[in-house]
């Protein structure tokens, strides 16, 4: 069994920054982000990581690849840990949804297991992404510790999932900020929260 999973939140887009929809559209880092990024990177380099699997997605990518060229370990990409699929309101800020779909986007956040239209729901999306971690999880060697990138709702579902905390009760772990991460560590049939939305201010990168 590995000895742990750091789950690492992309960093800053355009798109974060102006409370749009992201989904699968691949929308790249921003300054802010990559400066993020390179913070945590700056401590994750000390956790010991023998792999770095990320989403096949540009932001995921990017942040990952900073975490490599520091460490030396290359990136495998994995499609499976996209961000949740928001189908139409991809690309649209929450008050543009709002004029549109108005009923829709309150029982999303009020927690409601629904579909965005042409979308997935959370539940969907966290059984994609705990399945791609419980494979990658599986193929990996004794007592190593694996990095997976990937995205803030899918990264919140599967962790919720992994420690039993899905079902109608589901959102116990918040979102994390942009270049959050958590850590679990393996029990024999289960998994320990270790730490969860430890993150990077990039204005306090000296």
């Amino acid at each position: 069994m590995v000895a742990k999973i750091v789950l690492w939140r992309h960093g800053q887009t355009d798109y974060n920054a102006e409370g749009r929809f992201q989904g699968h559209a691949d929308i790249p880092l921003n300054d802010t982000g990559r400066a993020q990024a390179h913070a945590a990177a700056s401590v994750l380099a000390g956790f010991g990581i023998d792999h770095i699997i990320s989403s096949d997605l540009a932001r995921a990518h990017e942040t990952a690849e900073i975490l490599s060229e520091r460490i030396g370990v290359p990136v495998e990409k994995n499609s499976l840990l996209r961000e949740i699929s928001v189908g139409e309101w991809q690309g649209r800020t929450r008050e543009e949804i709002a004029a549109l779909w108005p009923d829709q986007l309150a029982a999303w956040f009020a927690g409601v297991d629904m579909r965005p239209p042409g979308g997935e729901s959370r539940s969907e999306s966290a059984a994609r992404v705990t399945a791609a971690i419980r494979e990658i999880v599986a193929s990996a060697g004794e007592d190593e510790t694996l990095a997976i990138v990937a995205h803030g709702a899918v990264l919140r579902g599967s962790a919720e999932v992994l420690l039993g905390l899905d079902g109608d009760d589901a959102g116990y772990l918040g979102v994390m900020a942009n270049c959050g991460y958590g850590v679990l560590t393996p029990r024999r049939s289960s998994w320990v929260l270790r730490a969860w939305g430890i993150s990077y201010d990039p204005a306090t990168i000296a």
